[in-house]
């Protein structure tokens, strides 16, 4: 019997699992990375129990003339989420915002859905975000 090593599988192996593993932390490293247009609009939110508000902006990208959003809130009850305000604005800039007083409840969760969209190059470019709270 010949009990030679053979070097060169083992080397193949190596250099497979190293392989592996790259590709491996490439797509987890991929995955955090945000799969929006830059040239959106950005649409942050916001709800306060302290200031008893809740808020959302709509900022356009370069050249945006108009822009307009909707919110939406809810609060979480036994059954889901139910409605209980909304509002909404527009401005014939490239930045709109709103803020509304409500009474936030102790020990309730929230969702606020914003829709917010920017009038760029001819057309409306839309971007719609969920944001939750709990108290």
């Amino acid at each position: 019997m010949n009990n030679t090593r053979r070097p060169l599988p083992r080397a193949l192996a190596l250099a497979m699992a190293i392989a592996m593993a790259l590709t491996l932390s490439v797509s987890a490293f991929a995955s955090d990375m945000q799969p929006w247009n830059v040239d959106s609009p950005n649409v942050p939110g916001y709800i306060s129990q302290i200031d008893g508000i809740y808020t959302a902006t709509v900022m356009g990208p370069t050249g945006t003339t108009k822009t307009k959003l909707s919110m939406t809130l809810y609060e979480k009850g036994v059954l889901g989420y139910k409605e209980v305000d909304s509002a909404s604005a527009s401005a014939n800039t490239n930045k709109c915002k709103k803020t509304v007083s409500y009474a936030i409840k102790d020990g309730k969760s929230y969702k606020l859905t914003v829709t917010g969209q920017a009038y760029v190059n001819g057309k409306w470019d839309t971007v719609t975000k969920d944001f939750t709270a709990s108290f």
